[in-house]
């Protein structure tokens, strides 16, 4: 088949890679370079983990990890850093609770750590006496850039024309050949697949998707003593599951440790988003940091912005458009989708080229996937 990829984030460029890989003829767009800083796809950390408050998450986690082992066996580079993650917050958090719920059911293995063995373990980090800390060894984060850019390397390998600096215009509809339009002109495809993030809805104005694009910030704090506490290993991917605040150890690319607070930020236009980090989010990360972890020093040593594309509750979309079978989109990932961008790119290559070359284990898994990211759920009643 023709298949036209449209945005080479965490899942284009993974489809684009499967798709190429198994012989089809594939035209990747991108309106930026490849492994540009403007969507939510860039960065030299994204978090990798089981730990979920769902368990469905924590067993799509299972299908993830493979597809990500695949990638780097075939790219034959480290793409994932293995440093264990923690999730703490007070006793009794429902989040915790949760998430250890979830380990449970799908028989993933755990520690649960009080104050005194994560202070002796992990030394840079303090915890209160009221707090509790679930330690899951597999966690990790993921080079997001890196991982995009392996799979655009790879994909070229195996034949795909990836297209930079091309922005889609519009699609033409049709159930047999959608036609994609560019400044360059019109180009029809047996099939094509939508993973453009923040920018995906001018695509689809007619289904009025109801996506939410919000500025997100980051900050990275300079190391004030003791710099080989916060080396992986020594100190994991966390997340303080009172406050939704997140972080990684160093990640030896980016000087000083990052730290970010998940709550949403304001609805933004991704062609106009503001891209300098607020000096009152900065100092909020400050003032959390010097209690969490008294080792830094109140200095920015780095910070940026990326782009959430949410969905009202947080799950992913991942269907075919109504009318319109030859197009099939992925969005929505939330600020929590690119740890499973090589399983989502995997499973919409698969899908909208009808394969039958779909492994047993993840045929018996799609009914539930494809049920939990239909794009009906969001969608008012269609009509033909």
């Amino acid at each position: 088949m023709r298949v036209a990829v449209i945005g080479l984030g965490g899942t284009g460029s993974a489809a684009c890679r499967y798709l190429a890989k198994r012989g089809h003829t594939v035209v990747g767009y991108e309106q930026f370079r490849v492994g540009n800083d403007k969507g939510s796809s860039y960065g030299e950390s994204r978090a990798i983990r089981y730990g979920y408050a769902d368990s469905f998450y924590t067993h799509l986690m299972k299908l993830a990890y493979r597809c990500w082992d695949e990638l780097e066996a075939e790219a034959n580079e480290e793409l994932r850093v293995r440093c264990g993650s923690l999730f703490f917050g007070e006793e009794g958090n429902a989040f915790l609770r949760k998430t250890i719920q979830a380990l449970d059911a799908e028989d993933i293995p755990y520690e649960l750590l009080h104050k005194v063995e994560v202070e002796r373990r992990f030394p840079a980090i303090r915890l209160a006496e009221n707090e509790l800390a679930c330690y899951q060894a597999e966690g990790g984060f993921l080079r997001a850039t890196r991982c995009v850019l392996a799979n655009i390397r790879l994909a070229r390998e195996y034949g795909a024309q990836i297209r930079e600096h091309t922005s889609v215009q519009r699609l033409i509809m049709s159930r047999e050949q959608p036609i994609v339009v560019t400044a360059h002109g019109e180009e029809a495809y047996d099939r094509v697949i939508v993973t453009a993030g923040p920018w995906i809805s001018k695509l689809f104005p007619e289904l009025h998707l109801p996506l939410e694009v919000t500025r997100q910030q980051v900050v990275y704090l300079q190391i004030a003593r003791h710099p080989e506490r916060f080396l992986p290993g020594a100190f994991p991917v966390w997340i303080d599951t009172d406050r939704l605040i997140y972080g990684f150890p160093q990640d030896g690319r980016v000087e000083g440790v990052k730290l970010a607070d998940h709550h949403l930020g304001e609805s933004v236009d991704p062609h106009s988003v503001n891209r300098v980090v607020d000096e009152s989010y900065q100092l909020e990360m400050v003032a959390y940091a010097l209690k969490r972890f008294p080792d830094l020093c109140d200095h920015v040593t780095y910070s940026q912005v990326c782009l959430y594309t949410n969905t009202p509750n947080e799950d992913f979309i991942l269907d075919s458009v109504p009318n319109s079978p030859a197009v099939w989109l992925v969005s929505g990932c939330s600020g929590h989708g690119f740890k499973f961008t090589a399983l989502l790119g995997k499973l919409v290559a698969l899908l909208a080229t009808d394969s039958a070359e779909i492994e047993p284990t993840l045929a018996a898994e799609l009914r539930a996937i494809r049920r939990r990211f239909a794009l009906k759920r969001f969608l008012k009643p269609f009509s033909e």
